[in-house]
């Protein structure tokens, strides 16, 4: 019995810790996604897919693959088995998509472009156990 609740301490030690960090290095991530959306405004993005424009354009990617932590990962668990919104993981696929448009534009600014056009998302769960998510974005940097 003793060894049942010195282990089960443990898992809560170990559980809290990890809540800990993941939650620090998700709001480090979440503030510098901020800073730089803030640095890339000027670089307009549309998702209408008939666009035109009398610029040449060229075609620019990015990707993006971010995963949960230990905390997330037994939160999403509990909640797959009683329903509901996993909104752990909804904040995962946030960033990864965030991440994604910011290096996007980072390539269109290194070209010289100021506007993507027909920009799209792709996105795709990682892992037997869904622990990662993969964000791919693409579109047509032009300047306009």
């Amino acid at each position: 019995m003793d060894n049942l609740i010195f282990q089960f301490v443990i898992f809560l030690i170990l559980f809290s810790i990890g809540w800990a960090f993941g939650r620090h290095i998700e709001q480090k991530h979440l503030n510098e996604l901020l800073e730089k959306e803030q640095q890339l405004a000027h670089i307009r993005i549309d998702t209408n897919r008939f666009a035109t424009s009398d610029q040449l354009g060229q075609f620019i990617s990015s990707n993006v693959v971010i995963s949960h932590d230990y905390f997330k990962y037994v939160l999403a668990s509990i909640k797959n088995i009683l329903g509901g919104r996993l909104t752990s993981y909804e904040s995962i696929v946030e960033r990864a998509r965030r991440e994604a448009i910011i290096r996007l534009k980072q390539q269109a600014h290194s070209v010289g472009a100021n506007h993507i056009m027909g920009v799209r998302l792709s996105t795709t769960e990682l892992g037997m156990q869904g622990g990662m998510v993969e964000v791919f974005a693409y579109g047509t940097a032009v300047k306009d």
